[in-house]
């Protein structure tokens, strides 16, 4: 992966018109991260002006952020808690809070501390003075700044800086070489101790060079943060002999993880669940330079709404998505995916899914199309939000949002486990076999919570009956395939389930991978015939029972059925019908019945996978309405 990120580096380089021979270019930041929809959008400049060897401060100058003005800005973010590598820096606070300091104090004024004892050739008190300028004006400042920031739109952020003699720290030798130094001392200089070492190979161009460095740590690849960490008892000081790296590969992985953050970062899921990824291509040996290019470009425009030109099928909660845009490129690149959480400004890498070729993205795309145009799960509308307000409906379809809902706990907003649900989204991509009962005890879960809780289970039970159902497809769900027993192969008499036996059969041939034993279609359809008993308990001239409180609620037992329960429902859901002289599902009993009788005693089947068939019948029971005994048709 680290060859890929130093690949896209060059790409960016090449790009952008940069020299890696120029790392004054490769290092700055634009403080404005978000140019789709900018919000730095002033400059608040400390004008100071030399005479006769001494600096005053004259006031604070405001102006518009300006792109082509970077080099003379010339930020470079430094520690959140601490300064930035120059002085110019993003403003959170103009005024002081309490004991809260304003960002001019923290970051300026602390900036001109720690660099003191610095100076130039020119004048060797240069920053001295500078920062003595300051300190003697530093309640004029910081009213100054009050007054500029009173005229400023709130919903615009705004950038402090200085000018000394109207220019930038940009265009001053000494800011410029302490910006490159302190850059470049990050690659080799930590914890006290210096990793470098001349005249080495550098383990990635694989060439000598004047230095090698030990530190440089792309996306916390590799790590020598504990003592002892570094492979054969080195100390952290020789960590470059495990991982050299030189200055030019160095910049260029940093301008690579650039890129990729502005251009290749997307949400797996809705922001709020803080799991994102980046996609980094690989392109296979000998796929010449204007190809690569070409899909560089292809992949910029796809996230650009103005050049997309089709409504984009997603895997992901991703509106810029490109995996399906990658499923339909040849396999001379390979897709390599880093999913990632950043919390408390801490980035934590959570999964690396490498290699993974444009022919296996279109097997999920594929599969995702099939299992989206099949009927029950088209007729199942889900609610579309915007800001937490619902906007419509849609059909349900296959993404990963599907496979979130039973693993992180919507209403305490706290993941159930974000370890196995990854662990399921890379079996998904590199084709390994998901455990059919593991992942059935979570399904459960879910449900039986919304169950208990008497919310409805119709959604979250398709949620799970899709998931299932594109693992299938994908031929990475690993379940125990039933061998149906010589009474069960028998087909259902003709004299059995009269004009609904047709609407079954059709069904269970639909989903025949997963209705292969009378016992789970046994107890499905026991689940139909308990929905339709509760819909008629809401019945006014019945129980007039609200929906989740009908009377017969309690015999479901919070869905923690098992075969001694089921054997007991049937008997009393016809006797209750009879009991309220609406038994229209006689038909249906008889189908049961039957099933249930070629199955035999102990049954081959868990306790989840009994309770999940018997909520699915529930909730499809609609699929099977019939004309009623006496005339009409059904509608309870």
């Amino acid at each position: 992966m680290i060859e890929a990120i130093r690949n896209i580096g060059e790409y960016s380089l090449e790009k952008e018109g940069k020299s890696i021979n120029n790392p004054l270019e490769i290092l700055l930041d634009d403080p404005e991260s978000n140019h789709k929809n900018p919000t730095y959008k002033n400059i608040f400049s400390i004008v100071l002006q030399e005479i006769n060897g001494e600096y005053i401060y004259k006031n604070i100058e405001h102006e518009r952020y300006s792109k082509e003005k970077l080099k003379k800005y010339l930020y470079k973010q430094g520690n959140s808690r601490g300064i930035d590598i120059t002085p110019t820096s993003r403003i959170t606070r103009v005024k002081e809070d309490g004991a809260k300091k304003t960002t001019f104090e923290l970051k300026i004024l602390s900036w001109f501390k720690e660099y003191k004892k610095l100076g130039s050739n020119e004048n060797i008190n240069f920053l001295v003075k500078i920062g003595d300028c300051l300190r003697r004006n530093k309640n004029k400042i910081k009213k100054d700044l009050e007054i500029q920031y009173e005229g400023i739109n709130k919903k615009e952020k705004c950038i402090i800086t200085i000018k000394i003699n109207d220019k930038y720290p940009g265009e001053y030798n000494i800011f410029r070489n302490i910006l490159v130094n302190s850059a470049s001392e990050k690659f080799y200089k930590k914890y006290g101790e210096v990793a470098k070492s001349e005249n080495k190979l550098c383990s990635i161009c694989k060439k000598k060079n004047g230095e090698v460095y030990g530190f440089v740590n792309t996306f916390n690849f590799y790590t020598v943060d504990k003592p002892g960490f570094v492979s054969g008892g080195f100390q952290q000081k020789d960590a470059w002999k495990n991982y050299p790296v030189c200055l030019n590969c160095a910049l260029t992985l940093e301008e690579g993880k650039k890129y990729l953050e502005k251009n290749l970062n997307f949400n797996l899921l809705k922001p709020n669940y803080g799991v994102r990824y980046f996609l980094i291509p690989k392109f296979i040996s000998g796929v010449d330079k204007e190809t690569k290019n070409e899909i560089f470009e292809i992949m910029k425009q796809q996230k650009d709404p103005k050049f997309r030109k089709t409504e984009i099928n997603r895997l992901t909660n991703a509106e810029e998505e490109l995996l399906e845009l990658m499923s339909k490129q040849k396999n001379y690149l390979n897709m390599n995916f880093m999913f990632y959480t950043v919390s408390n400004a801490e980035f934590k890498i959570l999964l690396y899914v490498e290699n993974i070729l444009p022919s296996r993205l279109r097997e999920l795309f594929d599969a995702k199309k099939d299992i989206d145009n099949v009927e029950i799960f088209k007729g199942c509308m889900v609610p579309v939000s915007e800001s937490k307000k619902k906007t419509g409906e849609r059909s349900l379809e296959f993404n990963f949002d599907v496979l979130q809902d039973f693993f992180y706990d919507f209403t305490n907003k706290r993941w159930i486990s974000r370890k196995y649900f990854l662990d399921i989204v890379n079996k998904i991509f590199t084709g390994k076999p998901v455990d059919y009962d593991f992942l059935l005890d979570f399904i459960m879960q879910k449900i039986r919570d919304d169950f208990i809780n008497g919310y409805p289970t119709k959604i979250d039970t398709l949620k799970a009956f899709m998931l299932l159902n594109y693992l299938n497809k994908l031929k990475i769900l690993k379940y125990k395939k039933e061998e149906m027993t010589k009474m069960e192969k028998l087909i259902l008499p003709n004299e059995i389930g009269g004009e609904i036996k047709t609407k079954i059969e059709s069904f269970f041939d639909k989903f025949s991978d997963f209705f292969d034993s009378n016992i789970k279609k046994g107890i499905f359809l026991e689940g139909t015939l308990a929905q339709k008993l509760l819909n008629i308990q809401r019945l006014p001239e019945v129980s007039n029972a609200q929906a989740g409180k009908e009377p017969f609620r309690p015999r479901l037992k919070s869905l923690k059925l098992d075969e001694k329960q089921i054997r007991k429902l049937l008997p009393e859901m016809e006797n209750k019908l009879e009991e309220y002289e609406k038994n229209y599902y006689r038909d249906l009993e008889s189908i049961i019945s039957y099933y249930f009788v070629s199955s035999g005693n102990n049954w081959n089947i868990t306790n989840d996978e009994i309770s999940f068939y018997f909520v699915l019948g529930m909730n499809l029971s609609d699929l099977f309405k019939k004309e009623k005994n006496n005339g009409g048709k059904e509608n309870e």
